[in-house]
């Protein structure tokens, strides 16, 4: 009687770890070194390298923050129903750069200028409103520069701002926080042509009235502004 074979048991798999494959025979280093790189090192280690490249990252920032001081030192704000927006308002910005120190170096001041456009339609004009209304709560922002369209909306409210009329200022008659500052060269060059323009000093928020007194810097800007009725600046 013949025997009969047994068949050959399946293997069902061991639960020994499985060992990574190896390296297969590339022809140059600098492939091995590319296929290293993909399935050995970024296979294992990409969210470590992800994790130091943000904190890199955030380093650098603040870093760049502290040393070259991007934090300015004079803001001003100018806004209007006609379209106005940072790149119109340059001039004001170099003139305020030339005329405001730093207090600390002496040197020509770290400005910023934002333009403002209002009358933006929809959800945007209702932003800029909010912007504005929260700038106005913002004692880093002094200086003012507006049409007379939102004269009644934002700058009604005489106790808020320098009484510049005695400071010796020409204001306008009845609001003596307000000087005239239409057709001005920059302000032309900003885009507010042939419409009432007006600026403002905001005073700090101080419970002693006396000690109210509105920032210096501003007063400059102001003295500089309308120093170029005669077209120059």
């Amino acid at each position: 009687m013949k025997s009969v074979k047994k068949p050959e048991s399946i293997d069902q798999g061991s639960n020994e770890p499985q060992s990574e494959p190896e390296m297969p025979g590339l022809a140059t280093r600098r492939a091995r070194f590319f296929y290293w790189l993909d399935n050995v090192f970024w296979y294992h280690y990409k969210w470590h390298v992800v994790a130091v490249a943000v904190l890199l990252a955030l380093t650098v920032f603040f870093a760049r923050d502290i040393l070259l001081k991007t934090t300015p030192d004079f803001q001003f704000v100018v806004a209007s129903n006609t379209y106005v927006s940072n790149e119109n308002i340059s001039d004001l910005c170099d003139i305020a750069s030339e005329t405001i120190r730093n207090p600390d170096s002496g040197k020509p001041a770290v400005v910023l200028g934002q333009g403002m456009h209002m009358s933006e339609e929809g959800q945007w004009g209702m932003a800029a409103y909010m912007k504005m209304a929260t700038i106005l709560m913002d004692e880093s922002i002094m200086f003012f520069i507006f049409d007379a369209d939102l004269l009644e909306a934002f700058f009604s409210e005489s106790s808020r701002f320098a009484d510049l009329a005695e400071l010796g200022y020409s204001v306008v008659e009845g609001k003596p926080w307000l000087v005239d500052v239409s057709g001005l060269p920059p302000l032309e060059n900003a885009g507010l042509s042939g419409m009432a323009c007006y600026a403002a000093i905001q005073l700090p928020r101080n419970t002693d009235a006396e000690l109210r007194l509105p920032d210096p810097n501003c007063l400059v800007f102001l003295d500089a502004i309308i120093d170029t009725q005669g077209g120059e600046y």
